[in-house]
């Protein structure tokens, strides 16, 4: 990548992705060919609204859901702030009281999840938090058992923002449908925020045994400012937007059709091209794991066995500020970051604090993450800025 007459290296590819070159072409297509609004009954909005439902259907076969299961949105955040809130207001709409109802989440989760669950704590739902084991795993058993006769809602993760771990979304999947037919209701209901998997993971809802998903196409080599939440039929939930039929009158907005050819354009190229992105892009992330492990003062965090082939965070122990370490690496040409790009103005990591051990882990956070452009030159000269920057520190 070059910006600028300087070669530059992008390692923050969990923030964001570059667009994909075939995604924009896709893009522009849609946006010269169809130009009416979807909602309009003269022939240039209907052709536009085949178009939709035809790129509609595309991403139910690729997650294998049918497609009045699929409902475009403007991204990760506001899926997850809209399938939280939609469960627990159909639940509070039907007569129950906020005190009867119970939702399990976990500590390490987006601060979208977690932030919308704590507006409804206020209200006096219940609330159970889990907290992952040292390696940044949460544990089957620790979600199983949080379950109550209240519970409505769980909202794990498939693969962490930060420390990339892996969740085990189907283990969690099938203890929880085994529930759900023992008692003989439709509660829990299983969400799972995977904005970070499609490049490296499979999706596909029936794989991972659960009801609801959010993806963001911009995770994923997709534009921004287009996402989606997957539901499953016969999930009830309440929309978080009225005013319009659009989406099934779950999310009343004109969908632009540039963006939703841009989400399923990216998503089709994250499922068909996996398995040898993965490949190239864990060699590489594999690279800098073995030029730094062994470095005094460099603490790798969360498994790196269940964990997205393309992230590696680590606690660089001895420097005094991580967003001046972040600046240091600008500097010499190296785009990264520290703790998650959504959380401006934290000095430390919760995600990373959840791990336990020396508590400058939290304090003291950077993360890589790579992509398909990464290359082993740049792994090189990653490595020789971390140890100069610690032999600086340590001096």
């Amino acid at each position: 990548m070059v910006w600028g007459n300087k070669k530059r290296i992008y390692a923050d590819y969990a923030s964001t992705t570059l667009l994909n070159s075939e995604v924009a072409r896709r893009m522009r297509y849609a946006e010269r060919t169809y130009t009416a609004n979807p909602s309009s009954i003269y022939r240039e909005g209907v052709d536009a609204h085949v178009f939709l439902e035809h790129e509609r259907e595309r991403v139910a076969r690729l997650l294998s859901v049918r497609s009045h299961e699929i409902y475009f949105t403007s991204g990760g955040t506001e899926s997850n702030t809209t399938i939280i809130s939609g469960v627990i207001n159909t639940r509070i709409k039907k007569g129950t009281a906020p005190s009867g109802i119970h939702v399990i989440t976990s500590i390490i989760e987006h601060s979208s999840i977690l932030e919308t669950i704590r507006i409804f704590e206020k209200q006096g739902i219940q609330v159970t938090y889990i907290t992952p084991n040292t390696d940044g795993i949460v544990r089957v058993e620790d979600v199983i058992k949080a379950i109550r006769p209240e519970t409505v809602l769980i909202s794990i993760m498939y693969a962490n923002n930060e420390i990339g771990t892996i969740q085990p979304i189907s283990k969690i999947g099938g203890m929880v449908r085994k529930i759900r037919a023992e008692t003989m209701s439709e509660y829990p209901v299983l969400h799972s925020d995977a904005s970070q998997a499609p490049l490296w993971l499979d999706c596909s809802l029936e794989g991972l045994r659960i009801d609801a998903l959010t993806l963001d196409a911009h995770k994923m080599e997709g534009p921004r400012g287009i996402g989606a939440l997957v539901v499953k039929s016969h999930i009830l939930w309440e929309p978080l937007m009225v005013g319009g039929g659009q989406e099934f009158g779950k999310r009343p907005t004109t969908e632009s059709l540039s963006l939703v050819a841009g989400f399923t354009e990216a998503l089709a190229h994250a499922v068909h091209d996996r398995e040898k992105r993965v490949e190239k892009v864990r060699k590489v992330r594999d690279t800098l794991v073995s030029l730094i492990k062994n470095i005094p003062d460099v603490v790798i965090n969360g498994s790196l066995v269940y964990r997205l082939p393309n992230n590696l965070n680590m606690s660089l122990l001895t420097i005094s500020d991580a967003e001046l370490a972040i600046l240091i690496f600008d500097k010499h040409g190296v785009a990264c970051s520290t703790k998650s790009s959504c959380l401006k103005g934290e000095e430390e990591s919760y995600t990373v604090k959840s791990l336990g051990g020396d508590p400058r882990r939290a304090r003291t956070t950077i993360r890589f993450s790579f992509g398909p452009h990464s290359t082993m030159s740049d792994i090189h000269r990653i490595a020789t800025i971390i140890t100069r920057l610690l032999e600086q520190k340590n001096k």
